[in-house]
């Protein structure tokens, strides 16, 4: 069967003040080492004119009469590159790229939001809209170069982000019942995975680590999950040098294309979670190994033990993981992105203080408590957490969800593990506080809180960070909840995946219903 694209699929007005953290933040700056773009990071030597995003572009798209191209790409990810240097600098698309659009370059990292908001599930994305914000095409993954300058012309159609189009007919999952009818679904005991296309997508290419967390307790998985844990460490775990790679094909029959070898710092938090409670739930001394590689990874790559700060991904390399593994250690390892975000950083100080309590380990518990005390000192303000800070010292983004969301789970992970190792509760700071912090993103219009404030574009909220939200509330005390803004039932509707989505996206959100949130 001949498919129209040829694609290489790969794995998505209040302004926060921090005065408080400036003069940390500039001190910092000067004990940072500035790093020099590598000559292989993305723009340098492009052909195409990129913009920085800004929300005048939209005023300038009327102006010019040009639609925008927005390309979303990660330094980190070997399918940009590959789609950079055969596609997107091929000499028919710059052109046309060049006289009849406005290209805009978008971090994924700096910009989650963004990324979030235009409906991103994996990289390269593109998305192409109007001077109204009204979507024309967007797609993921590597398009060729012909079928690119294709879409560039017709600047009309709309393809999948899951491989798969989306149908009148089909609906989003709001409960418990139907999201795990949906799983069942998608199981495929041959295989050992969860790889279904159905409604939610080919998940087969993306792992689903939270979903496999939710599942380790659900009933009738019990039997199903070694199966899936064994094969899915086979897929992606770094056996030289521990941790997890992004995602890999099982379609793709060359094996060194079908890894997708970067390495990211929630992706790899969410693993050590599901590999340490897989261990308290089996007492499969395997997943505690697996689970200890992870932590060691994160320690000798991802941490800054000097600026006690976690970086955010390291690059993709095939030739180097190709290596041996005595020729491994005589070779540079690639580079890591030394830019700190509260929410990914927030998830592996949680994932390390939920490790440190399952496996009794005190040195990881006082390495989170570390790592929690200082993403305080580099990111809280008295209105809430920026999203992050470049590995020059530049604050990146006021104002996001996600950001005040997973600190908090943070510190209610490190007292429940600290708690558990000393038999006594430490002291918490008053929950009510940080729950009257997020009164500002709060929408009624939405019903729901926004994902950003302080831009210009129409609020919106994501499933992602609403189930993360409820998995942070469920532990709250009832009392605090109930003085605070927050009403339990507009976040419990918020629980849902709709079709295209990751069932990742909603795994926390149906814990902390399954739960009694």
């Amino acid at each position: 069967m001949t498919k129209p694209l040829h694609i290489k699929s790969p794995p998505a007005t209040h302004r926060i003040q921090w005065s408080a953290a400036r003069g940390f933040v500039a001190g910092l700056a000067l004990l940072v080492l500035a790093l020099p773009a590598a000559a292989e990071d993305y723009p340098a030597d492009s052909a195409i004119a990129w913009q920085d995003w800004d929300s005048q572009l939209f005023e300038e798209s009327q102006a010019r009469e040009r639609p925008i191209f927005f390309y979303f790409h990660g330094q980190w990810c070997t399918w940009c590159r590959d789609f950079q240097d055969e596609s997107l600098e091929n000499p028919d698309v710059v052109d046309t790229i060049d006289q009849h659009y406005i290209p805009v370059l978008v971090d994924l990292d700096e910009r989650a939001d963004l990324f979030r908001r235009y409906g991103g599930r994996g990289l390269p994305f593109v998305v192409i809209v109007n001077s109204d914000d009204e979507m024309l095409t967007r797609f993921t993954g590597h398009v060729n170069a012909r079928d690119l300058q294709n879409i560039l012309v017709a600047q009309r159609d709309m393809f999948s982000v899951t491989g798969r189009e989306i149908t009148p007919d089909d609906a989003a999952i709001d409960d418990l019942e139907a999201f795990m009818e949906m799983l069942d679904e998608v199981y495929d005991a041959r295989a050992d995975r969860l790889s279904g296309s159905a409604t939610f997508g080919t998940l087969s290419k993306r792992p689903q680590p939270w979903t496999y967390r939710f599942l380790l307790t659900a009933e009738g998985w019990r039997d199903r999950m070694p199966g899936l844990l064994d094969q899915i460490a086979e897929d992606l775990y770094d056996e030289v040098e521990g941790g997890f790679f992004f995602f890999h094909d099982p379609d793709q029959r060359d094996p060194v294309l079908a890894l997708e070898t970067s390495k990211r710092l929630d992706q790899n938090a969410a693993f050590l979670w599901l590999f340490s409670e897989a261990h308290d739930t089996t007492g499969d001394e395997r997943y505690a190994e697996i689970a200890r590689g992870i932590r060691d990874y994160l320690q000798a790559r991802l941490w800054d033990s000097r600026q006690l700060r976690f970086g955010n991904s390291q690059y993709a390399d095939r030739d180097y993981y190709q290596l041996d593994p005595e020729t491994r250690t005589q070779t540079d390892p690639p580079r890591v992105d030394r830019n700190t975000y509260a929410d990914t950083s927030g998830q592996a100080i949680a994932a390390l203080a939920n490790m440190a309590r399952v496996l009794e380990d005190r040195d990881t518990l006082e390495w989170a408590h570390e790592a929690l005390r200082a993403l305080d000192r580099y990111l809280q303000t008295e209105q809430g957490y920026l999203h992050g800070i470049t590995a020059a010292g530049r604050p990146a983004m006021e104002g996001y969800l996600p950001s005040q969301i997973w600190p908090e789970i943070a510190r209610q992970e490190l007292a429940r593990a600290t708690e558990a190792l000393d038999g006594e509760r430490p002291e918490m700071p008053d929950p009510l506080a940080a729950l009257d912090r997020l009164e500002a993103f709060f929408n009624e219009e939405l019903g729901a809180h926004a994902e950003r404030i302080g831009t210009d574009l129409e609020p919106w909220s994501e499933t992602r960070t609403q189930a993360a939200l409820a998995w942070w509330l469920y532990r709250l005390p009832d009392a605090a909840i109930e003085e605070s803004h927050i009403d339990r039932n507009m976040v419990r509707e918020r629980l849902r995946i709709e079709p295209g989505a990751d069932p990742d996206d909603v795994a926390l959100g149906f814990d902390a219903l399954r739960r009694g949130f």
